[in-house]
């Protein structure tokens, strides 16, 4: 009897590692034939038993004029999961997206809610998604709803080694409300939004809302911008009260409105070397729940974008805070800031609106010589912000400025600038051994109020 019990736990046990080739279900990557209904029934089948899904290379054309599965809630693209699984990829493996086909939503529950028990992990490994044919069915406005690979209420979703091209949709890959979600070595090549409507919620390479923790890590995320290709929403963006602690790093994002976008997270999320060039902004902070975020190491530049390009936030730098006093104590350190003359002009180089801020070891060259850097910049005499540290680091600009700040410390700075103006009051302010490059005339320099030597 014992030896029948644990070879029937073995039986189950290899029928969740099962191994199972697409193949199976009569879908042949070697022709031209339509695939929808075939490849749903295969993804159908792995999200009910489990084990792993491998596709070989081969050419796959999915229809969403041919697609008859009513998914959740009539939802055709939304599946049921009931065993964690892994959809294996060949890496020549080419899923065509074609005629609105919207992709594949994982969830654990129908219905989830604030009480949903976040279970089972999905893997997606490989292969390329091409989008070029999905594009006809695109309404003049509004957000076109088509993912490439999403998943929710999860203990962990991963994705590895995808490559999505020519897509315009909601999102290439996206997490909402998974204990964890991991992406690496993915590239997003012309991923971006409707191309008729400029509306700022779509068009996003990697997204990520209400998300305990992420890693976010080697992805490449360009989009070529032409007349027929708007410009990218974010290439990587963290949003919303369930995010928690994350890191973002080596990733390459070009052609977006904003490198990487991080708004509404109860968590810190670590921004570390990674290349933001070609973007309207890079890095831009949204009222985090005075969270802690770190922006380490990274370059950032305008190079690539073109000079008429059209934000779509009303603002731009390559490092901003956006809400008053809502991102403090947060660290920029060691980052790389250019500004070519020859593209697109930001509206500034640097914000500063949260208090408890280190400002350190950067490098901020605006080569046009026109923006401006605000230190810190609080409301009011009564909307104060503190604590700014702004030290060693190299400024070339117009403008810098700082104004309804208390307990400012600004040291060791070099700046090539044209103007400044200080407005210290009568907290414990410090100003010492900040050198001026020629430009600097010093009935330019304006500092006013109460500061120390020491």
């Amino acid at each position: 009897m014992r030896f029948f019990t644990i070879l029937l736990i073995f039986f189950f046990h290899s029928l969740l590692g099962q191994s199972v080739n697409i193949e199976k279900f009569n879908v042949n990557g070697n022709d031209r034939n339509d695939d929808t209904i075939t490849f749903d029934n295969a993804i159908e089948y792995i999200t009910k038993n489990g084990g792993t899904l491998s596709i070989p290379k081969g050419n796959y054309y999915l229809n969403n004029d041919f697609r008859k599965r009513k998914g959740v809630h009539n939802n055709n693209y939304i599946f049921l999961i009931s065993r964690s699984f892994t959809i294996k990829l060949n890496k020549g493996a080419v899923l065509h997206y074609q005629n609105g086909f919207k992709g594949f939503r994982f969830r654990s529950v129908a219905d989830p809610d604030d009480k949903t028990i976040r279970k089972y992990e999905v893997i997606i490994d490989g292969g390329i998604i091409n989008a070029v044919n999905n594009i006809t069915t695109i309404p003049k406005i509004g957000n076109p709803e088509m993912w490439g690979f999403v998943a929710e209420t999860l203990h962990n979703f991963t994705v590895k080694n995808l490559e999505v091209k020519n897509f315009r949709g909601t999102a290439a890959v996206a997490s909402y409300s998974n204990d964890i979600f991991e992406i690496e070595n993915s590239n997003f090549l012309n991923v971006t939004g409707n191309p008729y409507d400029l509306v700022d919620n779509h068009g996003d390479a990697i997204y990520v809302a209400n998300t305990l923790a992420y890693k976010i890590v080697n992805n490449n995320a360009t989009n070529s911008i032409t007349s027929k290709n708007r410009i990218g929403r974010v290439g990587i963006c963290i949003e919303y009260e369930g995010c928690g602690n994350g890191l973002i790093e080596n990733n390459i994002v070009n052609g977006y409105d904003r490198g990487v976008h991080v708004e509404l997270i109860k968590g810190s999320a670590l921004i570390r070397n990674n290349r933001l060039i070609g973007n309207s902004s890079g890095i831009v902070l949204w009222n985090n729940y005075k969270n802690k975020q770190v922006i380490d190491s990274n370059i950032i530049s305008n190079r690539g974008l073109q000079i008429n390009n059209k934000s779509l936030l009303y603002t731009s730098a390559p490092i901003i805070m956006l809400g008053y006093n809502t991102n403090n104590n947060t660290t920029i350190i060691n980052n790389q800031i250019t500004i070519d003359k020859n593209f697109y002009r930001p509206r500034n180089i640097l914000q500063i609106t949260s208090s408890s801020i280190d400002v350190k070891n950067n490098k901020f060259i605006d080569e046009t010589n026109e923006l401006s850097l605000a230190i810190a910049q609080g409301q009011s005499d009564k909307e104060k912000i503190t604590n700014i540290n702004f030290s060693n680091n190299i400024v070339q600009t117009k403008i810098v400025n700082a104004y309804d700040v208390s307990n400012l410390n600004i040291n060791g700075n070099k700046f090539d600038i044209s103007e400044m103006t200080i407005s210290f009051d009568n907290s414990k302010n410090i100003y010492k051994n900040n050198k001026f490059g020629e430009n600097l005339q010093k009935k330019r320099i304006n500092i006013l109020g109460k500061y120390s030597l020491q």
